[in-house]
């Protein structure tokens, strides 16, 4: 993981490229996700919300010994419950899955284990220097733009996607959890075949395939579950499913704890229910049920749940620190960035173009 520091919108395009080019492989280039931070007084993590009151020990994070269900499991459901039963009726497409709830809880500020990216570098830059974008100045704002230390974090989904198989290709132990009771396959058969069999289980011909090489869609693995007629165990028996993509839906999804410093987020895409979702080209990282920090950096004073403290995360991820954050916001207004753009509801619309003075 490399920092860099940008002084102007320039600067920090060409930082893209750089980037870019750094994160290649071979002659390969990915797709790159950008996460905007606005940092004041205290350090943002790239964390999830609901993982926060852990590390910071207002809660205990307990779990049952078996590691199938635990205080974040519950931390989670009551907030799905409360969230379905008042937010039903504003959704314009009906989910169809709990994941897919969680992505769209994401979006309007409930606490999951998912945290927000974009595809658009530009989109990622607006919201770290959102303070000095909004045309409404009050004293949260102004203290904002005083005290901000904003940066824009760079991250390769389809690598970080990449060390996720690669930790079911060569932990068994991992693998073994998630097999439990199914006849057919031992542990050791399902990390063989993902080792042997890599380009049919997950790497694809990159000069064909290369627009969706590398990314999942965990709604869309359920979609495919529900296909199967919902028994996963059945269909990884007769070969009829891809067992990584059984292996994430048993981790990701259904929420088999495992110790933090065994698997890394998984990075998703996701359906676009709203405008405001299409228009921040969100996108995600899903955190599995971390069932405690053993294996973590716990007691050195930062989270151990945090994807820059993780070494398997560390090689996937770059950050751009924003030297000059009135230079950029004034040229990012130069260019018709404005804030409904993140947020186009009507009233932000309105905003807009009320408040602005030349």
């Amino acid at each position: 993981m490399s920092i860099w520091y940008a002084k102007s919108l320039d600067e920090y395009i060409k930082m893209i490229g750089h980037i870019s080019m750094r994160q290649r492989n071979q002659d390969r280039k990915f797709p790159l996700w950008f996460r905007g931070n606005e940092q004041t007084d205290v350090y943002y993590y790239l964390d999830p919300g609901i993982y926060r009151d852990f590390y910071t020990a207002k809660e205990k994070n307990a779990f049952s010994g078996s590691r199938d269900y635990g205080t974040l499991w519950l931390k989670e459901e009551y907030r799905f419950q409360h969230f379905v039963a008042r937010n039903y009726d504003k959704v314009s497409s009906m989910p169809e899955s709990y994941i897919e709830w969680q992505e769209i809880m994401q979006h309007y500020f409930s606490k999951t284990r998912l945290m927000d990216w974009s595809e658009s570098a530009i989109v990622a830059l607006s919201f770290a220097l959102e303070a000095y974008i909004n045309p409404v100045e009050d004293h949260e704002i102004r203290y904002k733009r005083r005290h901000n230390s904003p940066v824009v974090w760079v991250l390769n989904p389809v690598k970080l996607n990449r060390v996720v198989y690669d930790c079911f290709k060569t932990d068994t132990d991992l693998v073994k959890e998630a097999v439990k009771g199914i006849g057919k396959y031992k542990a050791g058969d399902i990390r063989d075949m993902l080792l042997n069999y890599e380009e049919l289980y997950f790497s694809l011909d990159d000069k064909v395939n290369g627009g969706v090489n590398g990314l999942v869609s965990l709604s869309g693995l359920e979609a495919l579950r529900k296909s199967k007629g919902g028994n996963l165990r059945e269909a990884l028996e007769t070969g009829n499913m891809n067992p990584f993509f059984y292996l994430l839906l048993k981790y990701y999804s259904e929420g088999l704890g495992v110790e933090v410093g065994k698997l890394p987020p998984l990075a998703i895409i996701h359906p676009q229910h709203s405008a405001r979702i299409h228009e921040q080209k969100g996108a995600f990282t899903i955190f599995p049920y971390y069932s405690d920090d053993r294996n973590g950096v716990s007691g050195r004073g930062i989270s151990p749940y945090a994807m820059e403290y993780m070494p398997l995360c560390r090689d996937c991820l770059e950050e751009i620190i924003l030297a000059d954050a009135w230079n950029i916001a004034e040229e990012l207004k130069d260019i018709g960035v404005k804030r409904s753009h993140l947020y186009p509801e009507m009233e932000n619309v309105t905003k807009d173009f009320e408040n602005v003075r030349y």
